[in-house]
């Protein structure tokens, strides 16, 4: 009899360990912590493989545009659809415009923001210096302002840049040599290829050079100077760049053709005042003229005349965009120390019209 109880015993531990060993076995599951999903590794595409981009410059050299960023298409182009987000992953991502639409502006926007900076740079320039914008023009100056950041006012040199090249540097080069032969300034080459000291170059060195000179254009009902590579404003011009200028009193500030005179660009100009406030020594506060004079010479028969007119800084910034000087350009501070690197003395002419 007990020897028949033992047995039933432990019939029923065995029954009840069977019994709950899957509910203690699920138990223990859910208290483990999960298992980690297997780790992406993403592999840094070196800015060297970019299509379409020569990377040949020495170092220090290193690229100022890292990528193009997107511009917008003016009011007047239709919108796109929302792009979907963690927050609406309905939405419809919207799609660059199909280049070969029809639309120079928004096949330039395309182009340039697939990486194709001199293609977008070409359609776009060709469309507006040709009239074919019309109320776009402004958005077009925008995108080309933007895609000339990184076409010239970086050392990247791109392929096929009828504007820009690589220049291999010789044994007896000189930085204000190498500027002079492509009509630009030593002080541009120095900016873009970030060149600290103009008097170190090294033989063998690759630097970008570009093909000059550069032109201004001022309209004067505007208020604003434009910049261009080669011929203002027409087939073979390249517009680059803009920027909004103060103007002579009472329409004082001639139109014509102007030429930058040689040896009259001048860093911290002194002021001879012609409103009989003396001399105003450079750097002082009251100088007028601020730190950049760009003497200007007529050269048409409404400007043969002209005497004393530049291009300058100021000290009163809120007289951009008004007719406040005594028939002088201004520029705000920032703008003319561009400009000032830009123009050429005896090589870059500046257009005023009305």
């Amino acid at each position: 009899m007990r020897r028949n109880k033992g047995r039933t015993s432990r019939f029923l531990g065995i029954v009840l360990v069977l019994v709950t060993l899957p509910g203690l076995f699920l138990a223990v599951r859910k208290l483990m912590p999960a298992k980690a999903p297997p780790l992406l590794v993403t592999h840094e595409v070196p800015s060297g493989s970019e299509p379409g981009l020569v990377t040949n410059a020495p170092e220090p050299v290193q690229p100022d545009i890292v990528a193009p960023l997107p511009v917008q298409i003016p009011a007047t182009q239709p919108a796109g659809k929302t792009a979907p987000s963690p927050l609406n992953p309905t939405a419809a991502a919207e799609k660059p415009a199909p280049v070969g639409s029809g639309n120079p502006l928004a096949d330039g926007q395309a182009l340039f923001a697939a990486g194709d900076v001199i293609a977008a740079r070409q359609l776009v320039n060709e469309a507006l210096v040709n009239g074919r914008l019309g109320s776009n023009a402004e958005s077009a100056k925008a995108l080309l302002s933007q895609i000339n950041q990184a076409a010239i006012h970086s050392p990247r040199i791109f392929k096929d840049d009828p504007y820009c090249v690589a220049y291999t540097v010789q044994n007896g080069d000189l930085l204000t040599r190498i500027a002079s032969a492509n009509s630009v300034t030593w002080e541009l080459l120095c900016r873009i290829n970030n060149i600290p000291d103009p008097r170190r170059l090294r033989a063998g060195q690759t630097i970008k050079v570009i093909k000059g000179p550069f032109h201004a254009v001022i309209t004067k009902s505007r208020f604003v100077m434009d910049i261009y590579l080669a011929t203002p404003g027409e087939p073979g011009g390249l517009y680059v760049m803009s920027f909004p200028v103060g103007l002579g009193k009472d329409g004082s500030t001639p139109p014509g053709l102007w030429m930058v005179t040689p040896h009259k660009k001048l860093k911290n100009p002194t002021y001879f005042s012609p409103r009989g406030e003396g001399i105003i020594a450079a750097d002082d506060p009251t100088n007028p003229l601020g730190e950049y004079w760009i003497g200007l010479g007529g050269i048409d028969g409404q400007t043969s005349n002209k005497v004393s007119y530049g291009i300058h800084g100021t000290i009163e910034p809120d007289s951009i965009g008004k007719e406040a000087s005594m028939g002088c350009i201004r520029l705000r501070n920032a703008d003319i120390a561009l400009v000032w690197e830009l123009l050429v003395e005896g090589k870059s002419t500046v257009t005023v019209k009305e």
